[in-house]
């Protein structure tokens, strides 16, 4: 079982002046009294007598109007708040599915028929993007067996021969390849294993998921990135 992955590193204002405007208004006239020089005969103000029997009316204040005080509507303010969302991430399908096992993928294990292991990954990844059919071993790769093939659905590859550790002499699935030089990030994307290791991983979180893993430093020099090598059995 391959898995290529590469390392990286990783305002209220209230207005008063209104209410002070009665303030000013003038009081009632006062009468002006001249009083002559005095001479030699005595001058004498009398004030006249009430006459009898006449009635005095008392003076009456007029009746006075309050006005009712305002009514003031019975308002109820009321707040109505937004619906509460909640945003939920969910994950491809394929990511929740496929996860790159020592003993498989997803559901479908090494030694396993291969009819069912291409229907089983094209009902989660749809068709295929590349198929070798049934060729010489030396076709792709250095396998043992008679015939081998290989399925690609973008970066991702299962392997099928007829002889491997999993099965003789009877065609069978017995590996897959993840990641491909210069086509990192391309589709099917978020492959992990159960531990979360993944295209991009570090070394240090690698050999904690895979402590018998065996790393590969690359060759810049034609290309190939650092990766990873896990078998099994």
């Amino acid at each position: 079982m391959s898995r290529s992955i590469p390392r990286s590193r990783g305002a209220l204002v209230v207005a008063i002046a209104a209410l002070v405007a009665a303030a000013c208004a003038g009081g009632d006239d006062v009468a002006s009294v001249t009083t002559p020089e005095p001479t030699s005969a005595a001058t004498t103000t009398t004030r006249p007598l009430d006459v009898a029997g006449a009635t005095t009316t008392p003076e009456t204040a007029a009746p006075t109007t309050q006005a009712p005080p305002p009514t003031v509507a019975d308002t109820t303010a009321t707040t109505t708040l937004p619906p509460s969302t909640t945003t939920t991430t969910t994950e491809p399908i394929a990511v929740q599915e496929l996860l790159l096992r020592g003993d498989g993928i997803g559901s479908a294990r090494f030694g396993a028929a291969p009819d069912g292991v291409i229907d089983y990954v094209t009902s989660i990844l749809g068709g295929n993007t590349g198929d070798t059919g049934w060729v010489d071993p030396l076709t792709f790769a250095v396998c043992d067996g008679e015939v081998a093939r290989r399925v690609d659905w973008g970066v991702l590859s299962l392997l099928f021969s007829d002889l491997s550790d999993f099965a003789n002499g009877r065609r069978h699935f017995m590996g897959y390849e993840y990641g491909r030089v210069g086509q990192i990030g391309d589709d099917p994307v978020g492959l992990r294993t159960p531990g979360g290791t993944t295209l991009g991983s570090r070394v240090v979180d690698l050999v904690a998921d895979f402590p018998d893993a065996a790393i590969n430093a690359g060759e810049e020099e034609i290309n190939i990135p650092p990766n990873f090598y896990v078998s099994d059995y």
